[in-house]
């Protein structure tokens, strides 16, 4: 069986903010365009898994099978994860876009400002030939009350 990536399998460099990073700049200014505001003081995550499934993308899933797209954004980073065909890429923006782990559709290149990752989603949609089904978003966060606000622009995508 193949690997499975759960947000647990995320690693963060720091348990501290940092603010004057691309990463860090990425994640505020993105959480202040939805008009979230995150506790004060508190690290927050946004985890966005999308699926060609017609069912709620399912938390975990197998990389030699699955199509997936996640967008994983946190008070000191963001990054993004596409998997197909039983290849992955996993990207993560902190004081630059750097590879984590591999990238085999070369994404490193193509990374977007995280205000524009819904170019990215439909380019590897007309691509690779899949659609991502926006409205069975799985969508994991612990800012209370920002799931409306996050489901508005995942459609928007």
């Amino acid at each position: 069986m193949g690997r499975t990536r759960g947000s647990a399998l995320w690693t963060r460099a720091s348990t501290q903010q940092s603010w004057g990073t691309a990463g860090s700049q990425g994640s505020a200014t993105w959480i202040g365009d939805r008009g979230i505001t995150a506790p004060t003081g508190t690290r927050w995550h946004v985890e966005i898994l999308l699926d060609v499934l017609e069912a709620r993308a399912p938390s975990e899933h197998d990389e030699a099978t699955a199509t997936r797209f996640h967008i994983d954004i946190y008070s000191e980073e963001w990054g993004f994860y596409f998997c197909h065909g039983g290849r992955c890429s996993w990207i993560r923006v902190t004081d630059q876009p750097f590879v984590h782990g591999k990238d085999d559709f070369n994404l490193l290149g193509l990374t977007p400002a995280l205000t524009d990752i819904g170019q990215l989603v439909r380019h590897l949609e007309l691509k690779h030939k899949v659609r991502f089904r926006r409205e069975h978003a799985n969508i994991r966060t612990n800012i209370p009350s920002a799931e409306p606000a996050i489901r508005a622009w995942v459609g928007t995508l």
